[in-house]
């Protein structure tokens, strides 16, 4: 059985204890657990999860481990238990994300510690994409068909022009198309690169 404690200084530990544990159980039962962090967003999301709360001890249940929660006038003790290393990070990163969010007013932050003093710092959570790297996705893949579009509107005006009909009109066209692919191949790598999720729990 792998174990890591961590104390979080603050004196509104019941208040987080009682969100954690509700969140926890809107999260088990399929509800919304609030706008913009739904029950999986910025993170994996545990198949089933299961919350026992009072106003100053609380244990959280998930398929990865067990989370046991304590708050004191001096903080929040947070206990997590799991079979493995691969589960006990699992439910770390997502108490990390909750309570990082959750405190981000107070700028709270989870030292993670082993039964023997070490540090255990939790995995980065793989982070959903931003509405502003939505917006930029969106306007790259714009750039990407107006390109095409202006180069092949160019295509089909040099064919127009009398002068160009005899001149390696091919030659001509066959630059154009190729500039044009050219572009909406960069532009594609750029999107495919930013999407390419991080490194989370696996």
């Amino acid at each position: 059985m792998q174990r890591v404690e961590a104390h979080i200084t603050t004196d509104r530990a019941s208040r987080y204890l009682v969100q954690l544990c509700r969140h926890a159980d809107q999260m088990g039962r399929g509800l919304p657990t609030g706008p913009g962090h739904g029950p999986h967003a910025g993170g994996e999301r545990p198949k089933s999860v299961k919350a026992d709360w009072s106003e100053t001890d609380g244990t959280i249940d998930l398929d990865w481990g067990t989370c046991t929660l304590r708050a004191t006038p001096e903080g929040l003790t947070v206990r997590v238990e799991a079979a493995d290393e691969d589960r006990l990070q699992r439910v770390q990163a997502l108490l990390t994300r909750n309570i990082t969010r959750m405190g981000r007013r107070d700028h709270l932050s989870v030292d993670w510690r082993r039964p023997d003093g070490t540090t255990s710092p939790a995995p980065a959570p793989a982070t959903a994409p931003s509405h502003r790297s939505r917006y930029l996705t969106l306007g790259l893949t714009l750039v990407a068909v107006l390109a095409v579009a202006v180069h092949a509107g160019l295509a089909a005006g040099v064919l127009a022009i009398p002068q160009w009909a005899g001149l390696g009109t091919d030659a001509v066209l066959g630059i154009i198309l190729v500039m044009a692919l050219a572009k909406a191949v960069l532009i594609t790598a750029h999107l495919r690169r930013r999407r390419r999720p991080s490194a989370g729990p696996h």
